[in-house]
């Protein structure tokens, strides 16, 4: 008998979605610089962020070892929702931006692949996500991000966040 592959024609995901709906911690940020001076977008789907130093509920692209949290995906801020020239995706300056404080989603492995379990790399500029392990350049090792699936250079996987006090 024909064993059917559910999976053989779908993604895993994009960088940013929820995984399932299973318990979170959701937190509302305002998107408070912009880190592409060309494109003017402060920070994209499915990356660390950082609270801002004095702004209240202000968020920045970027982290350290103990991630804040992680920029969630929203149809409200798709390129095919906004004005736009429909390339425009991601936060920009003074939006809201939603973010998850702890549960799973999908992220965007972008330098060395990660392995199932592995705690994250993060990029403490871009909050961009990489194998565990990378401390070169502006990449730390998380205490809070770990991996829940294996994955190449390019590919989505789903992490976990844990919130650390």
């Amino acid at each position: 008998m024909t064993i059917q592959n559910f999976d053989l024609y779908t993604k895993r995901g994009y960088a940013g979605e929820l995984v399932d709906s299973g318990p979170r911690v959701v937190q509302t940020g305002i998107v408070t610089d912009a880190n592409d001076a060309a494109s003017g977008y402060a920070l994209d789907f499915g990356v660390a962020v950082s609270r801002h130093a004095t702004i209240e509920r202000g968020i920045q692209a970027g982290s350290a070892a103990n991630v804040f949290a992680i920029t969630q995906r929203e149809y409200n801020h798709e390129a095919n929702s906004i004005p736009s020239d429909g390339t425009d995706t991601g936060y920009k300056s003074t939006y809201s931006a939603s973010l998850i404080r702890q549960g799973y989603l999908y992220v965007e492995v972008t330098d060395t692949a990660v392995a199932v379990g592995e705690a994250l790399s993060v990029d403490t500029v871009t909050g961009a996500f990489a194998g565990g392990g990378i401390t070169s350049g502006n990449f730390v090792v998380t205490s809070n991000v770990i991996s829940d699936q294996a994955g190449a250079v390019g590919e989505v996987v789903k992490v976990r966040l844990d919130i650390v006090a």
